[in-house]
């Protein structure tokens, strides 16, 4: 029997050393669920995680932040992203993550069953790098406008710009993104999503359309589009957004902005803590549980803020839950993704491997 044929899954197959949670084509998902590695430590997490979230189901809550710390190699990005897919409960095959995940835990039933009961209602999470979405240039709303643009793309409108957002936004509450899309294509020959990236060069087409749908007089038609005034958009506004979206689902819906690289991205930066701290805390009063803020970064919370622990004790009160990964567990995952092998080549192995031992240790070959 040839070496490789006694692992379990093919050795040669590409395996990706880093993972990032912007990597969602539909083979590296299915790898990435089924080739994920329970260790003694992350189930500890995966416990701390599912007790508390689950509890909001049944008391509201304000403190909705989850913190997830660890080094480069730690697996934090790795962890954030299954929550994800938990949490959706996405498709994985021709079954389900959750499913899946039941059988990573048939020996620990009492957490898989807070997994199961959280995972009972509708969920949807915003995962993202806010390193790669967030804008180069910092200022102290810079956190609030990476969440408000992956909020608004999550509803299908173009984030990216927020005046082109904010008018979808108006568009669909009026009940009228049909229609709009329609007239726009009739005039310009091409579909809106297509199109809005070019929004500025695209008046001749948008103004007729905007006065044909939205019963607009030409002369407020044009204004409102040659208006270069930034659009300027408060916490409380997206708070409020988001709590309309959220409220128009069921009862036991949630949303879930899932941030990696967040520690980084914040730093130490006065005004961006100031920033995480508002948003996160206006989300939690507002939602009371049906929306929450989960972001990993290299440093603990407390670490992050211990120099001015004073001015930002609010965000540590948000941020109830923090884990804290390590990268002690590597050989546990490389023995049970890569080295794991078939039973019967299992029970050669250490037969063998006893004799060779012997062998070896008694100098006769």
């Amino acid at each position: 029997m040839r070496i490789q044929n006694m692992f379990h899954d093919d050795i040669n197959r590409p395996i990706n050393g880093v993972i990032k949670v912007d990597q969602d084509s539909i083979d590296i998902i299915e790898q990435e669920v089924r080739e994920y590695v329970i260790t003694k430590e992350l189930r500890k997490h995966f416990s701390a995680f599912f007790n508390y979230y689950s509890d909001s189901f049944d008391v509201p809550t304000a403190d909705i932040g989850v913190w997830i710390s660890g080094f480069f190699g730690s697996g934090k990005s790795h962890f954030l992203k299954m929550l994800s897919y938990i949490l959706e409960n996405r498709a994985i095959g021709d079954t389900n993550t959750v499913e899946l995940f039941r059988q990573k835990f048939e020996d620990d039933p009492a957490t898989f069953m807070q997994i199961d009961r959280a995972t009972k209602g509708a969920t949807e999470t915003i995962l993202f790098n806010i390193d790669i979405e967030g804008s180069i240039n910092k200022d102290k709303t810079a956190v609030m406008r990476v969440f408000a643009k992956m909020f608004y793309n999550h509803l299908g409108f173009y984030g990216e710009n927020l005046k082109v957002a904010m008018l979808e936004y108006y568009i669909e509450q009026s009940g009228k993104t049909e229609e709009f899309r329609r007239v726009f294509e009739e005039k310009k020959g091409k579909s809106w999503v297509e199109m809005r990236r070019a929004f500025a060069f695209n008046g001749k087409f948008i103004i007729p359309t905007l006065m044909e749908v939205l019963d607009m007089s030409e002369d407020d038609a044009k204004k409102w589009f040659n208006d270069k005034t930034a659009v300027e958009l408060s916490i409380a506004q997206l708070v409020r957004d988001i709590k309309a979206y959220v409220d128009s689902k069921p009862k036991d819906f949630r949303l879930l902005f899932m941030i990696d690289e967040a520690g980084q991205y914040v730093g130490t930066d006065t005004d961006m803590l100031l920033n995480l701290q508002s948003l996160t805390e206006k989300i939690g009063s507002e939602c009371e549980g049906k929306v929450w803020v989960c972001c990993t970064g290299q440093e603990a919370i407390d670490e992050i803020i211990k120099v001015r622990a004073d001015e930002f004790s609010r965000i540590q009160a948000r941020f109830k839950t923090r884990l804290s990964l390590t990268s002690s567990s590597v050989d546990e995952v490389v023995q049970k993704r890569i080295l794991k092998k078939w039973i019967v080549n299992t029970f050669l192995y250490n037969f063998y491997s006893v004799i060779l031992d012997k062998r070896y240790s008694t100098g006769v070959i």
